[in-house]
């Protein structure tokens, strides 16, 4: 009889070691469907990840190869094309109704600003992530909210394209970004309220990376990029008032 238990007990053990490392196994793989469904649902456009590491003893999370496409009537593939980001997160507040980052780092981005004859893909797509913090604060259902200490956008570049460029491309070096407190005072933002704060002092240093170019651009893109950067620079402002730095 005490060997039977004893067998049952092993046996016990063994299936649930297989089912803690399968779990780790496949955690990558769960983060990857997450992102880009949440991704997507607030983008209103296609987001892919190919890869994500997850460390459950120190809380690093790399996403690898996150790309978010463009709106359509847009020529280029993808607005946004991040290499790498590095998420520290506190491991103890995952079961949490807040989620506690202490970093993020956007590793050497590369952003497509595109312009059409009336509208550029930037903007079009902070629309599409206004409308979906609207959505989402209309929602009565509990959701999972964040807090970031630390922003990072490092070694970032855009690419500037218009119509009247015909082909020719121009790169321009993003400065350094760094945002402290995102969600403090709120305690907490909404996933959708997060990627909005995010993209404002990125679209902000975007904007004027382009306007420092040599590019040959029409009078209506120049027009288009200082009204960009007029209304980002103002929504920049409200938010910096909002984290008081």
């Amino acid at each position: 009889m005490r060997r039977g238990l004893t067998i049952l007990m092993a046996a016990g053990i063994v299936i649930f070691c297989a089912a803690i490392i399968t779990i780790y196994v496949s955690i990558g793989s769960i983060i990857v469907d997450t992102i880009e469904a949440e991704g997507t649902e607030i983008t209103q456009t296609k987001v892919t990840l190919k890869e994500a590491e997850f460390s459950t003893s120190t809380g690093l999370t790399t996403l690898l190869q996150l790309q978010v496409e463009n709106p359509q009537g847009f020529h280029s593939k993808y607005a946004y094309s991040f290499d790498k980001i590095e998420l520290w997160i506190d491991p103890e507040t995952l079961a949490s109704d807040v989620l506690h980052i202490k970093s993020m780092v956007l590793v050497a981005p590369e952003i497509v600003y595109e312009f059409t004859d009336s509208a550029d893909n930037l903007r079009r797509l902070k629309q599409y992530v206004e409308n979906s913090v609207q959505k989402a604060t209309d929602k009565t259902e509990p959701v999972k909210k964040i807090i970031v200490d630390n922003f990072y956008v490092r070694n970032g570049v855009v690419v500037v394209q218009a119509k009247e460029l015909q082909g020719e491309r121009k790169t321009a070096q993003l400065r350094d970004i760094h945002i402290e407190n995102i969600g403090k005072n709120e305690n907490g933002l909404l996933p959708s309220e997060l990627a909005y704060q995010l993209m404002l002092p990125l679209l902000r240093e975007t904007t004027l990376a382009a306007l420092n170019t040599d590019l040959s651009l029409s009078d209506k893109t120049r027009n288009l990029l200082s009204g960009a950067f007029d209304e980002t620079e103002k929504a920049f402002k409200s938010l910096k008032n909002l984290l008081n730095q």
